[in-house]
C-alpha cells in the first residue's frame, strides 16, 4: 500500500473507539475479557481500514461502512442495557465523531493549505481523539446522570431518539464522503456543515429534554410506588388496630373464662387457653422489619405477598432510621429485587419455598443479600442473569450510581443476589 503512514492513524482511531465504548457503556464482561475483545476489534478495524485505503473508490466507502458495522457490533456485544438505548448512544457517538472529523479536516484544509498530507492526516486524528476524550470526560461528569436512571428501559422512546440520531449521522457521513471525494466546493461544504450542525444541536437539545422528561416520569412513578407501599403499610396497621380493639373489648370475657377454669382447679386448661390467646394476639401484630421507614414499608408489602403465595419470608435487617440513599433509589432497588425473588419462587414449581433477606450497613457500605428458590433453568451471563430484564437494569443502575456493584449466583436451585452501595 502506498499510503503506509495511515496505518498508525487507524490504530490510534481504533484505540480511541475502544476507550470511549469502555466508558460510555455498561460493560458486560470483566476488564480483562473486554481488553481481549477490544484487541480483536482493533485488529479487525485496522485490517478493514487498510483494505479500504488500498482499494479506494467505491470499495473504500464499503470499507468505511464495514468499520461502522464492526464498531456497532463490538459496542453491543460488550455492553448491557436495552438494545434501543445502546443504538442511541452508539449513533450519537459516531455522529459526534463525524462532526469533529468533518470540521477539523475542513479547518486544516482552509487554514493550513500548505501542510503535507501525512501531517494534516495526523493533526486531524490527534485533535479529533483529544476532543472526543474531552467530551467523554464532560459526559462522565455531567451528562451520564441524565442518561442513566433506574428503569430507563422504555424501548419505544429510545428507538425514537435513536432514529433522530441516525438521521443526523447519515447527513454527517454523507458530508464526510463529499469531503473526501472533493465533489463540492469548500464554501458549499462549510455552509452545509454549519446548517446541519445547527439543526443537529437544536434537535439534541430537544432529545436531552425528552430524556430529562423520561427521567422525571420514572421518578414520579417511583414516588407513586412509594405511596402505595406506605398505603399498604398503613392499611395493615389499621387492620391490626381494629383487631386489637376487638381483643381489648373481649378481654372481660377471656378473664371470666379463665376465672371459671381457676375455680375448678383446671390448670392445664388455663395454660392452653392462655397459649391460644397469645397466638391470636401475636398473629394480629404488625411486624416491624426495620427502623428505616422506606425499607420497612417495602419489606412489609412483600412479606404479605409471600405469605399469600405460601412462601416463607425471612428477614435480618440492621440499618439506621436514616440512610444516605434517596427513597426512590431504595424503592427501585429493593422493589425489583424482591419482585424478582417472588417470581422466581412462584415459577420454580418446587416445595418448601422461601425468600431470605439480609440488609446491613457497615463502614458506610450498604449490603443487601436476597436468596430465593429459583427455577432449575436459570442461567447467568457473567455475574447477572442472562437476558437482563428492565428490573435488573434498574437494580444495576442504582448500584452503579452509588459506586457499588451487583452480583448474582445460582447454586443448588438457589439464586443469591448481592447488591452493594457505597454511601
Amino acid at each position: 500500500m502506498s499510503e503506509v503512514y495511515q496505518i498508525p492513524g487507524l490504530i490510534l482511531t481504533a484505540l480511541c473507539h475502544v476507550f470511549v465504548i469502555c466508558h460510555l457503556s455498561e460493560l458486560k464482561y470483566s476488564k480483562k475479557r473486554f481488553t481481549l475483545y477490544g484487541c480483536m476489534y482493533a485488529a479487525g478495524f485496522v485490517s478493514i481500514g487498510i483494505y479500504g485505503y488500498a482499494a479506494g473508490g467505491a470499495i473504500g466507502i464499503f470499507a468505511y461502512s464495514g468499520i461502522v458495522i464492526c464498531t456497532f457490533l463490538f459496542s453491543c456485544m460488550v455492553s448491557w442495557g436495552c438494545f434501543a438505548k445502546k443504538c442511541f448512544l452508539f449513533i450519537t457517538y459516531f455522529c459526534l465523531f463525524s462532526v469533529l472529523d468533518n470540521v477539523l479536516k475542513m479547518m486544516i484544509k482552509l487554514f493550513c493549505p500548505r501542510i503535507s498530507a501525512p501531517a494534516g492526516y495526523y493533526a486531524a486524528i490527534v485533535l479529533r481523539s483529544a476532543s472526543l476524550l474531552l467530551i467523554l470526560a464532560l459526559y462522565k461528569k455531567s451528562g451520564e446522570e441524565i442518561l442513566h436512571f433506574p428503569g430507563d428501559g422504555s424501548n419505544r422512546r429510545w428507538w425514537n431518539l435513536a432514529l433522530v440520531a441516525l438521521l443526523f449521522y447519515l447527513l454527517q457521513a454523507s458530508l464526510s464522503v463529499l469531503n473526501v471525494k472533493d465533489v463540492i466546493s469548500d464554501v458549499w461544504l462549510m455552509s452545509a456543515l454549519f446548517v446541519i450542525n445547527f439543526i443537529m444541536y437544536a434537535a439534541y437539545w430537544l432529545v436531552f429534554s425528552n430524556i430529562n422528561y423520561m427521567k422525571k416520569a420514572k421518578e414520579a412513578a417511583l414516588v407513586r410506588q412509594n405511596a402505595e407501599y406506605l398505603s399498604a403499610r398503613l392499611s395493615a396497621q389499621q387492620k391490626a388496630e381494629e383487631t386489637h380493639r376487638r381483643l381489648r373489648h373481649d378481654i372481660r370475657h377471656h378473664l371470666e373464662t379463665i376465672a371459671e377454669y381457676a375455680k375448678t382447679g383446671d390448670t392445664p386448661a388455663i395454660l392452653e387457653y392462655i397459649r391460644e390467646y397469645s397466638i391470636e394476639v401475636s398473629e394480629t401484630a404488625v411486624r416491624q422489619y426495620s427502623v428505616n421507614r422506606t425499607i420497612d414499608s417495602i419489606l412489609s408489602v412483600y412479606a404479605g405477598k409471600a405469605k399469600e403465595s405460601g412462601i416463607a419470608f425471612l428477614v435480618k435487617c440492621n440499618v439506621p432510621a436514616e440512610l444516605a440513599v434517596r427513597d426512590i433509589d431504595l424503592i427501585a432497588l429493593l422493589g425489583n429485587l424482591f419482585e424478582n425473588a417472588l417470581h422466581g419462587c412462584q415459577k420454580s414449581g418446587k416445595e418448601n419455598l422461601y425468600i431470605e433477606i439480609y440488609i446491613r450497613l457497615q463502614n458506610s457500605r450498604l449490603t443487601i443479600v436476597c436468596d430465593n428458590i429459583c427455577p432449575d433453568g436459570l442461567e447467568l451471563s457473567g455475574s447477572l442473569p442472562a437476558g437482563k430484564s428492565i428490573g435488573i437494569s434498574s437494580i444495576f443502575d442504582v448500584c452503579r450510581k452509588y459506586g457499588g456493584n451487583l452480583e448474582y449466583k445460582v447454586e443448588h436451585g438457589i439464586c443469591s443476589a448481592c447488591a452493594v452501595l457505597n454511601l
